[in-house]
């Protein structure tokens, strides 16, 4: 199977995430490219607005930002892992198959 440079569906990065916004009772980061993608919240009571909520936050927000990345090269890495798999004896089906279940995932199928 040869990896595909179709378009999906999602918005091309790069995505970026902004520095911590206070609403009237939380605190957020906005994933952006050109407009708002999303936002992150710290959800778990007590920790909005705390120091852990906001590392908390930022590590989920920097995740989610580069998700059009990590897509990209999950992509690359399934072309690479066909082209070594057998070769020198090496078995690549398992990784190939986990990869394989997260781009499903990615593109809406099973995963």
């Amino acid at each position: 199977m040869e990896a595909t440079k179709e378009k999906h569906a999602h918005t091309p990065g790069p995505w970026h995430y902004s520095e911590v916004i206070r609403g009237r009772d939380q605190y957020y980061r906005q994933i952006r490219a050109d407009f708002k993608i999303a936002e992150v919240h710290a959800c778990h009571s007590g920790v909005a607005g705390t120091k852990k909520g906001k590392a908390e936050d930022e590590a989920n927000a920097r995740l989610i930002a580069a998700a059009p990345e990590m897509y990209e090269m999950c992509k690359l890495l399934e072309e690479c892992m066909e082209n070594i798999d057998g070769r020198d004896g090496w078995d690549a089906s398992y990784e190939l198959a986990k990869v394989r279940e997260v781009l499903a995932k990615v593109e809406g199928g099973e995963g």
